[in-house]
């Protein structure tokens, strides 16, 4: 790329900013000219052009005149820097230009989104492209749903019939409209505006899922849709789960389809988090409602442990399999540590939510107990994985889960009687409290205790008056963790004192003996006592 003089630059300024002429070629040339100088060796000419881009955005004019720009410039950096300056605008100005031109924008831009949304492959610059067109849309949507483009939903799920690509672009188009609606307008939009586009939404709603419901389908039957849009189907179920009317998700297919999808490698964590939105939503009042809720939750758990065990056994062993993949593939590792952190959620989500129904389900049904033991046993592995954040995750469900137990009327057993018995006599049927509980505790202590978190560190210093001062170390999270641990370790103790004290008196008996034995070899074996 040639150097840009610093002359040419003040004339290209100069002609960008005169209004009497309107945006042609030559001022294409020149906005291009602009751009390419923010990517100088020379810091003068950097400050210059970042300058003149700032000052284009704060010009009354520039914004008006982003369709020449898109049709006349060659550098795409230029295109996306004017979407950039249009998305700003019309967030405050939209409504103080005609309506005739805000008519002729916006179709603009829609054909901009047909015309990058169609292409099969995109480079960054494209991809940034066509999602900034997709967050001038939303921006726009938000001035003109309830007037002007009350349409919007039923033509671009239509749209979306068309093309696979377009598809693809419209998903993410949907999901980024949920996200900017129910996360990002707070501080943009009214209460009452914000009222109005989620009742819009929720109307709309139906459309979108049957959109995404039958790519999902048509996957599953006939396996003819790319795996891309697929992904991106998911992607945007999950971001609608949390909220859509209950029937979308339990009168029909969906759970299935889900819990199918994860048997392939491409959507099993995508399925997985759908599902894991799906088993934590709160149980419907209605009691013939919350039976159907149920009922799917059951399948759910039962069928995707059934899945997981052929994929990873309970006693896989999570933690060598991870010092395996270090060594021989970066690649699966992030794949083995993404799969490990979603199935956590899955889980602790699961029982956080459902474990008094469990249990009591339990209590007529020997196979709840088995995969209640399944799940915790995955989570005894999950909690071993030097993961810091899925070691918290873990930590908390664990705290809740001892303290739960310690509410309960009805105490653990104590000592030995850890067994799994799922044959007991009538005498003595088999329970999660009787059989499951106490042996997950017992490996759930020897966790704890060895990835205890350490205490708030104190460092003694000399003031200048030659007193010792005390002064402790910040480390939030560390802190954080520390009192969460603690915590749980005191709930472990007091379910079983015995076990507990056995455990820490054999990790101290394991600290003297390595410190015994590194004395010896720094005193080249006389053993000296301190």
């Amino acid at each position: 790329m040639a150097e840009v003089d610093y002359n040419t630059l003040v004339q290209a300024s100069q002609l960008l900013f005169d209004h009497s002429q309107p945006f042609n070629d030559q001022k294409a040339v020149a906005l291009d000219l602009v751009t390419s100088g923010m990517r100088s060796s020379n810091i003068q000419i950097i400050t210059a052009c970042n300058k003149i881009w700032v000052d284009l955005q704060n010009d009354q004019f520039f914004w008006t005149m982003t369709d020449q720009v898109i049709l006349l410039c060659k550098q795409n950096q230029t295109k996306f820097l004017a979407l950039k300056v249009l998305e700003e605008q019309i967030k405050t100005k939209w409504n103080l230009i005609r309506e005739e031109s805000r008519q002729g924008l916006k179709g603009f831009i829609l054909k901009q989104l047909l015309h990058f949304g169609a292409k099969d492959q995109h480079d960054s610059i494209e991809e940034s492209l066509l999602n900034q067109i997709n967050m001038i849309i939303i921006q726009i949507l938000k001035h003109e749903w309830k007037t002007t483009w009350v349409s919007f939903i039923p033509e671009i799920c239509e749209l979306s019939k068309t093309d696979q690509n377009l598809c693809e672009n419209n998903l993410k188009l949907l999901r980024l409209l949920s996200q900017e609606i129910f996360d990002y307008s707070k501080n943009q939009l009214t209460t009452n505006q914000i009222v109005e586009l989620k009742s819009n939404l929720h109307k709309e709603f139906q459309l979108i899922f049957e959109l995404c419901f039958f790519l999902v389908q048509t996957f599953v039957e006939k396996q003819n849709i790319k795996i891309t849009l697929i992904k991106q189907t998911l992607e945007t179920l999950y971001t609608y789960l949390s909220w859509i009317p209950f029937g979308f998700i339990f009168m029909t297919q969906l759970c299935e389809i889900l819990i199918q999808l994860f048997d392939n490698n491409h959507f099993r964590n995508l399925s997985i988090r759908c599902l894991t939105e799906i088993v934590i939503l709160k149980l419907d009042s209605d009691q013939q409602k919350m039976i159907i809720q149920q009922q799917k939750i059951g399948i759910i758990f039962e069928k995707i442990l059934i899945k997981l065990r052929q994929v990873f056994p309970c006693d896989f062993g999570f933690l060598g399999e991870r010092q395996r993949l270090r060594i021989t593939s970066n690649t699966q590792l992030q794949f083995f540590d993404d799969f490990c952190a979603i199935l956590t959620q899955f889980f602790t989500g699961i029982l956080s939510q459902h474990l008094d129904w469990l249990e009591n389900v339990s209590k007529t049904n020997p196979n709840v107990i088995q995969l209640v033991d399944y799940s915790l046993q995955y989570l005894i592995g999950f909690s071993q994985l030097p993961l810091e954040q899925n070691y918290k995750v873990c930590a908390e469900f664990w705290f809740d889960f001892t303290k739960r137990l310690l509410e309960q009327p009805t105490q653990l057993p104590k000592g030995n009687q850890i067994i799994l018995n799922l044959y007991s006599n009538e005498m003595n049927p088999p329970s999660l409290q009787n059989n499951s509980y106490p042996r997950i505790l017992a490996e759930l202590r020897k966790i704890v205790v060895s990835k205890m978190a350490k205490p708030q560190e104190v460092l003694i210093s000399i003031d200048e008056t030659g007193q010792p001062i005390k002064e402790e170390l910040q480390n939030t999270e560390n802190n954080a963790l520390y009192d969460l641990l603690k915590d749980l370790l005191i709930n472990l103790a007091k379910l079983n004192w015995t076990s507990t004290k056995e455990i820490i008196t054999q990790k101290l008996d394991k600290q003297v003996k390595l410190h015994y034995s590194i004395l010896k070899r720094i005193n080249n074996g006389v053993l000296v006592i301190y």
